[in-house]
């Protein structure tokens, strides 16, 4: 049974409140601006933007007068960038270059990946829908008429930025608006994301921020609650993120009734293109084992959100587990294959091998269906965790595009912030923490 809220730090403080209106009506007016006047305001960003990195040019060069520790890196980076400003200062259909090339190679990038999925799923007799066939053409022809024609020229590309930032202004409207609304539900419908390589960026950006405080003594949200209840969230929700290389991008994985349920591609003896495909792999292990092992082994941060769900979500989530389960085949690491009494020794750089050591975690490999191949920007941890999410209402996942866990930690940071989402709880588990700790 659920009991009054205890606090309202899942709700807006009027700072905040007014922060966001300000960040609304910004991307509303440049909006606006860029549909109704796109070429003055390519001219304002234009100068904006050298300003900027000239700023940031000196700004790395100064540091060396102003700190005793001098690095020669900042002159490098400060050279580099004083040098690119100059160059978009005399060069001024450079940054029209960089626009057209870099949403044209994404969409280019996501169809692609998309057409690869496509693929996947015929060979794996999985049906291919509609939809997927015309996003698929929709993201191709753009990127092929934006990096290979001059149909489309920087004034028109402008425009649809314009749309964009519009829909986005919407939905962070929409976002306030459902922090307060007595009536909001979860529901599957049109979901406007960030930018991908803000999106992507997002987990780590905020593990710096936490860090820093937790450096520096200050609270960095360690655990806060929403609803108290008796008993807790059968449904839990994971984003692990770390310091280093890809684990900067992150990690989604879900527990449902104290078992974590993660996806990925674990059997190093099937990688492929760059170990960018292989055979699709999920492991079942406690998460009272599972937690402490990442922060204290794997050095990862785990932002953790607790989901409230009604008997009949139970009951779906159940029948979909069951559903994985059937169509899966026990598949064992390599620690497994040598026998008990085996020890981790050589064993350490493989994954598998020291997750089941140290936590007897069991892993499962698809026989059939979806998931049976891993793709990382089809068949990912995320659509994973989306199987169980969708079914209490999340709708992180409604627009295809490439998509990372950074786009469902900016889905339920927004969520835990609205009165009546059904996530009632958020716990950081930090590994910088830990040290502190000890």
């Amino acid at each position: 049974m659920s009991k009054p809220i205890l606090d309202k730090q899942n709700t807006y403080h009027p700072y905040e409140i007014i922060s966001t209106l300000f960040l609304v009506l910004i991307l509303l007016g440049m909006g606006i601006y860029s549909l109704v006047i796109p070429a003055a305001f390519y001219d304002l960003n234009l100068k904006i933007a050298v300003v900027a990195v000239f700023i940031y040019g000196f700004y790395l060069i100064s540091q060396n007068f102003i700190q005793s520790r001098k690095k020669k890196s900042n002159y490098f980076y400060g050279g580099i960038t004083i040098a690119f400003g100059i160059l978009l200062l005399f060069n001024q259909r450079l940054p029209e270059w960089i626009i057209r090339t870099s949403f044209g190679w994404y969409c280019l990038i996501a169809s692609i990946s998309m057409l690869v999925q496509a693929c996947i799923n015929w060979s794996n007799r999985v049906k291919i829908r509609v939809r997927s066939v015309v996003l698929i053409s929709i993201y191709g022809i753009i990127g092929c008429v934006l990096l290979f024609t001059d149909y489309v020229d920087t004034v028109n590309l402008l425009r649809i930025f314009g749309v964009y930032f519009i829909l986005l202004a919407a939905r962070i409207a929409v976002n306030l608006y459902d922090a307060y609304s007595s009536s909001y539900t979860w529901k599957r419908g049109l979901y406007i994301g960030l930018p991908i390589v803000l999106g992507t960026l997002l987990p780590d950006a905020a593990l710096k921020v936490i860090n820093e405080k937790i450096k520096l003594g200050q609270d960095y949200g360690k655990k806060t609650v929403k609803v108290d209840r008796d008993a807790p969230a059968k449904l839990k929700v994971f984003i692990h993120i770390g310091s280093d290389g890809f684990q900067k991008i992150g990690h989604i994985t879900f527990s449902w009734r104290g078992m974590i349920y993660s996806y990925g591609n674990y059997d190093t003896e099937s990688y492929r293109f760059l170990q960018l495909l292989g055979d699709g792999v999920y492991f079942i292990v406690p998460e009272d084992l599972y937690v402490p092992n990442l922060v204290k082994y794997e050095h990862n941060t785990l932002f953790e959100y607790s989901i409230v769900t009604t008997p009949q979500e139970d009951e779906k989530i159940e029948e979909q587990l069951d559903e994985l389960f059937h169509r899966s085949v026990r598949w064992y690491s390599k620690i497994e294959r040598k026998g008990k009494a085996s020890k981790l020794a050589e064993l350490e750089e493989d994954y598998p091998s020291r997750l089941h050591y140290r936590t007897g975690a069991k892993f499962y490999k698809f026989k059939s269906g979806s998931f049976k191949t891993y793709w990382v920007v089809g068949d990912n941890c995320a659509l994973f965790s989306d199987l169980i999410l969708g079914t209490v209402g999340a709708d992180v996942l409604s627009v295809k595009g490439i998509l990372t866990p950074g786009t469902y930690y900016d889905y339920l940071e927004n969520e835990y912030q609205k009165e009546n989402s059904p996530i009632i709880q958020r716990r950081v588990h930090s590994f910088e923490a830990s040290l502190t700790q000890k």
